[in-house]
């Protein structure tokens, strides 16, 4: 296959869920758009001697070129990168493993940024949850939470990036070579092994966004990703606010953060304890299991903070960061 023909180079990596591969290239298989202008680029993050699964999933007379690269460093940012940099095609799409995309969504993230002339699009997300959460996430209440598995909520037609949404790896199109200008996923944020980390995605987008390259959000672009019930626990919950209030202030050192992304300052805190309060008072497990993430977001964002302030000052001087408690406007 030449680089004119190809279009689209599509990456994912696994780390431990290499097994769900197949039914990933089985929907790529389905999808209408042209398999001869796409390659796939499956990046094996798995540890040394438990490598292999991403490698038998990649097995098979498929209508698209597959390739298996291996980055032995733990961290989807890592891999991510890996993938990129081989990548050949025009446009790279990134998702995740265990991601079912529709038929028409590469078709639509491509159209997207062709008559946009955007270099980076998000399509959107479905979260796809069990028949039983353990935290109840059906409530208007719970919305919250359900922000911790992706956007709850998606414009009905296409629309410039902004807040309330975000752009996830999960469903993503860029511009090789605008992929090349903004630089690589910082591999401090993102997934790694056990570690909820995450912003890798936030991040990037908002590095690509503050040089001034046009980003869209393309709705009709949907994959669906499925919430294991473990990932519905007060448990997860509480590890993935420790961890996202951790990147959170890791992301200060490259981006201006969108106050929205960071929801750390007193009324955040007032918010966190009403919630954890009626919560408990009421006997609302999914507010009082907010209050506690929250609680424990903010907490680690700021201790985060304290220390990249502590250990390298000079890079923050361009970001000036309101403390928890202000007595002056920075």
């Amino acid at each position: 296959m030449s680089e004119r023909q190809l279009l689209v180079s599509l990456v994912t990596s696994a780390r431990g869920n290499g097994g769900r591969l197949r039914n990933l290239l089985t929907s790529l298989t389905e999808q209408s758009f042209p398999p001869e202008q796409l390659e796939i680029l499956l990046v094996d993050n798995d540890p040394l001697g438990r490598h292999g699964a991403v490698a038998t999933a990649a097995r098979g007379a498929w209508p698209f070129s597959v390739q298996v690269l291996r980055e032995p460093r733990a961290g989807a940012s890592r891999g991510r990168n890996r993938g990129i940099l081989a990548a050949r095609g025009r446009f790279v799409a990134l998702t995740d493993p265990d991601i079912t995309p529709a038929p028409g969504w590469l078709a639509a993230l491509v159209d997207a940024a062709e008559q946009e002339r955007a270099a980076v699009v998000g399509g959107r997300t479905d979260s796809l949850y069990p028949d039983g959460t353990v935290v109840p996430l059906q409530d208007s209440s719970a919305r919250p939470l359900r922000e911790c598995h992706g956007p709850p909520e998606w414009p009905e037609q296409r629309t410039g990036y902004d807040w309330p949404y975000w752009i996830t790896t999960a469903n993503m199109l860029i511009d090789r070579a605008a992929a090349l200008q903004v630089g690589p996923f910082r591999t401090d944020l993102g997934r790694r092994g056990r570690l909820l980390l995450d912003c890798e995605d936030l991040e990037w987008v908002d590095r690509a966004v503050q040089r001034g390259l046009t980003t869209v959000i393309e709705p009709a672009a949907v994959v669906t990703h499925p919430v294991g019930r473990d990932e519905t626990t007060t448990r997860w919950f509480l590890a993935q606010g420790i961890c996202h209030g951790i990147c959170v202030a890791r992301m200060h050192s490259s981006v201006r953060v969108h106050p929205a992304s960071i929801r750390a300052d007193r009324e955040a805190v007032a918010l966190a304890l009403e919630s954890l309060v009626m919560g408990w008072g009421f006997l609302d497990r999914g507010a009082a299991v907010r209050g506690v993430r929250d609680l424990a977001r903010i907490a680690a964002y700021h201790a985060e903070r304290t220390r990249l302030l502590r250990r390298r000052p000079h890079r923050w001087a361009a970001f000036c960061l309101p403390p928890l408690f202000p007595r002056k406007e920075c």
